[in-house]
């Protein structure tokens, strides 16, 4: 073979693999996309209940210092979700419903509905305290929320990062660690644009409840105050029938 013929077949190499690897590059976003939705899917279900036991540590250091909440829960699909706190008696039948991206919660002690701003999403419950926020409790899927890319990938678990879609949303990006062979999220860090990492949650005790793989054990750490609060689910109930007026803006509070 020539000199030509030689530099000729380099070049020709050279673009095929160039094209090989544009390929790639374009068609990982999919896959990315495909992940998330798998995550999405496995915790999807039309209906849920659940039964669980919440503690509050606002000195994460002082295992002591807490206050212990019972709550059921109930959900429809991916943007209806439903708490009533059960105990203790100060609060109990304080309510709060998400639908979307709105939120509602009635206060029993007034007999009163008050519907969450956008700007007050991300505190805590009113009457309750704790780690997790109206958003936290919220409704909505991952796809739905953020844009992702992917950080890493091992043979146990994926790292993905989420850009939020929208400017105002209370979270500005997380970091997303799910289990493969789950398709199921073990780790969540969330980050806000005034903070920067501001909240670390963790799922663990993975069992099966009503005929689902799920975690049991979620911990939520505020890394600015430095407080805890952990959710502990007792029981589970998917796909059955839920009356429709707890996620009624009008009724859910009767």
């Amino acid at each position: 073979m020539n000199a030509k013929k030689v530099i000729v077949s380099v070049l020709l190499s050279a673009a095929l693999c160039a094209l090989a690897a544009f390929g790639q590059g374009a068609a990982a976003p999919e896959d990315v996309l495909s992940i998330v939705r798998a995550i999405d899917a496995k915790q999807r279900s039309a209906t849920s209940r659940q039964d669980m036991v919440m503690t509050t540590y606002p000195d994460m250091g002082d295992e002591g210092n807490k206050r212990e909440f019972a709550i059921r829960s109930y959900s429809k699909g991916e943007d209806d979700s439903y708490m009533e706190f059960l105990e203790p008696r100060s609060i109990k039948g304080l309510r709060i419903l998400g639908k979307g991206d709105d939120n509602w919660v009635f206060f029993p002690s007034t007999g009163r509905t008050r519907k969450i701003a956008g700007t007050s999403k991300k505190d805590s419950v009113q009457g309750v305290g704790g780690d997790f926020s109206y958003e936290d409790v919220g409704g909505g899927s991952f796809e739905s929320k953020y844009d992702f890319r992917l950080l890493k990938s091992d043979s146990g678990s994926w790292t993905l990062e989420g850009v939020a879609k929208k400017k105002d949303a209370v979270y500005s990006k997380i970091v997303l660690t799910a289990d493969k062979a789950k398709s199921l999220p073990t780790r969540i860090e969330f980050y806000t644009e005034e903070d920067g990492y501001f909240k670390d949650l963790v799922m663990t005790d993975f069992k099966v409840m009503g005929g689902r793989d799920a975690a049991t054990r979620m911990t939520m750490v505020n890394l600015k105050k430095k407080s805890k609060t952990v959710v502990v689910v007792k029981a589970a109930e998917y796909d059955i029938q839920i009356d429709e007026r707890y996620f009624n803006p009008s009724r859910f509070d009767k």
